[in-house]
């Protein structure tokens, strides 16, 4: 009698084909049919994890935004703020660059848009608040002089993003150019 999957591990081998069938043929494309028959099972028991493609697709934006939270919150113990800042500067290119890599599919008509879109607003408000919070701690240590620590942190934040997805600043760039900007404003 052959050994039967965890609960966990079953779910995760849904996730994992549907995210390797959304790359090679887009999401739309994609049926339910073709992610049961990716996995060798009956259909019936694609809905004992699953109700629709939509809660799927959840789960793989939930699977990446954790990569992504892991990834922003990696080596975040400096006690002193100007490091702990660049880190987080750091962690975030690096993040948000491991997550726009993971949001491509095999060919540039590829599309993933449903899944690029809830992906990276969750990264995007999680980044945001992260910074927020940041800004506030340098402001009441008074490293920085910063009104509007949301606005500044929605705006580089953004910056970054859009820079990633351009694919035409390295990250090194990114870091340079969002440091520069934090230390004008924060100097103002």
């Amino acid at each position: 009698m052959p050994e039967e999957k965890d609960v966990s591990g079953r779910r995760n081998e849904f996730v994992d084909a549907a995210e390797k069938l959304f790359k090679e043929n887009g999401i739309v494309e994609t049926t339910i049919n073709s992610i049961v028959k990716e996995v060798n099972v009956a259909k019936g028991l694609f809905y004992y994890y699953f109700n629709s493609k939509e809660d799927v697709i959840e789960a793989i934006s939930s699977k990446y935004n954790e990569i992504f939270n892991e990834m922003m919150r990696f080596a975040m113990d400096q006690g002193e703020y100007t490091p702990k800042l660049h880190q987080f500067i750091e962690n975030c290119v690096n993040s948000f660059r491991s997550l726009d890599d993971k949001l491509h599919g095999a060919q540039e008509n590829i599309d993933l848009s449903i899944l690029q879109k809830r992906s990276k607003d969750e990264a995007k408000s999680v980044a945001i608040d992260a910074l927020t919070e940041l800004f506030e701690e340098g402001v009441s240590r008074g490293e920085l002089i910063m009104t509007h620590c949301r606005y500044y942190a929605d705006i580089l934040i953004s910056g970054i993003m859009e820079l990633i997805e351009e694919r035409q600043a390295t990250d090194e760039e990114i870091k340079e150019i969002i440091i520069d900007l934090i230390e004008r404003a924060g100097k103002d």
